[in-house]
């Protein structure tokens, strides 16, 4: 399946890019995108974010454990975002 990954604040700097298209297995999850940029791009480290790194897939909250389907935006942002 593929997915588009828009990217934004330090995690859009780490990875240089705003946005990205990446094809995942089936049953793939927010937090499988986020480990295979951590392992593609040096400058992401996930962990450097703490709790600042939020999830959304569709327009909606999200968190690592959230199930992907082929089509969908994930957005990463190191910038919380008011509900």
């Amino acid at each position: 399946m593929e997915v588009t990954i828009r990217c934004y604040g330090g995690v859009a700097e780490a990875v240089g890019e705003r946005s990205l298209t990446r094809v995942l297995e089936p049953s793939s999850t927010v937090g499988d995108v986020v480990d295979g940029l951590a392992a593609e791009f040096d400058d992401f480290e996930p962990r450097a974010f703490s709790d600042e790194l939020t999830y959304r897939v569709n327009g909606g909250r999200a968190d690592r454990g959230t199930c992907l389907s082929d089509g969908d935006a994930v957005v990463l942002s190191d910038a919380p975002r008011e509900r």
